[in-house]
């Protein structure tokens, strides 16, 4: 046969085919199965961990976004509505343009010397009583006759039996005087301070003030006065006191005043 027959001759040397390999061992089979499971239930796990983190974290933002809200266990107290309170604003006394200050001068006294008595050897003198001084106020304005008394629904006729005081003050020519300020003071059923100007009661003439003292007409013996004062508070005209009545007759007195130099 020769070189042919080597040729076709197959090659009985060569391996066979590569075969599966043998199954795993049933020992072995169930080792791998629980390490798989084991594997699934930790990444399970770690999935709801991080799900419950999440959850919590925006749980957490809900409640610092509204601390108020229903699901807050620790809900802050509710805070108490601030009170307003309103600021006091002083309304200052206005007095007319055309009101000139004056300057008030303290009052002064004048003294009467005594009468001197001259003695010699022979003839003692009695002297003469000393003649009167004629008196000089120190005031500006004085009251112009005396309080009248009148029935005080001649103004007011539909406000009852209060009890007024008012009038007027005038200058030297007689003319109605306006921004001069009138204090009433004293005690009836309770302390008086009251401070008014002239010409704001036009009803008693155009240099007018009025006060009300009550809101029933009272009785009274000299505890209650009226007076001018100037801008600075200094009085133009001495206190003038006078009574007050019970009676609805009257119950609006009248306190005039003039000035007198």
């Amino acid at each position: 046969m020769g070189f042919l027959d080597e040729v076709n001759e197959p090659d009985l040397s060569l391996e066979p085919e590569s075969s599966p390999p043998p199954p795993l061992p049933t020992g072995r089979r169930r080792a791998a199965s629980q390490r798989l499971s084991a594997d699934g239930f930790w990444d399970g796990l770690t999935v709801l961990l991080l799900v419950g983190m999440a959850g919590m974290i925006l749980y957490f933002f809900l409640i610092f976004q509204n601390p108020y809200a229903s699901f807050n266990p620790y809900p802050p107290d509710t805070p108490v509505p601030t009170l307003f309170i309103p600021t006091f604003t002083p309304t200052p006394r206005v007095l007319p343009p055309t009101w000139t200050p004056t300057a008030t001068l303290e009052p002064t006294f004048t003294l009467t010397p005594s009468a001197t008595v001259t003695e010699t050897p022979t003839v003692t003198f009695t002297p003469a009583p000393p003649t009167d001084t004629p008196q000089v106020s120190a005031y500006r304005y004085l009251i112009r006759g005396s309080p009248d008394y009148l029935p005080g629904k001649v103004i007011h006729p539909d406000e009852g039996c209060k009890l007024w005081v008012a009038g007027q003050a005038f200058d030297l020519k007689g003319a109605p005087v306006v921004g001069i300020t009138v204090q009433i003071g004293g005690s009836l059923d309770r302390p008086l301070y009251l401070l008014t100007l002239t010409g704001t009661a036009p009803q008693y003439g155009t240099g007018g003030y009025e006060f009300v003292l009550a809101e029933q007409a009272l009785a009274s013996t000299e505890s209650v006065w009226v007076q001018l004062l100037d801008q600075e508070g200094y009085a133009l005209s001495p206190r003038v006191y006078f009574n007050t009545y019970a009676d609805c007759e009257k119950n609006l007195i009248l306190v005039n005043f003039k000035q007198v130099r």
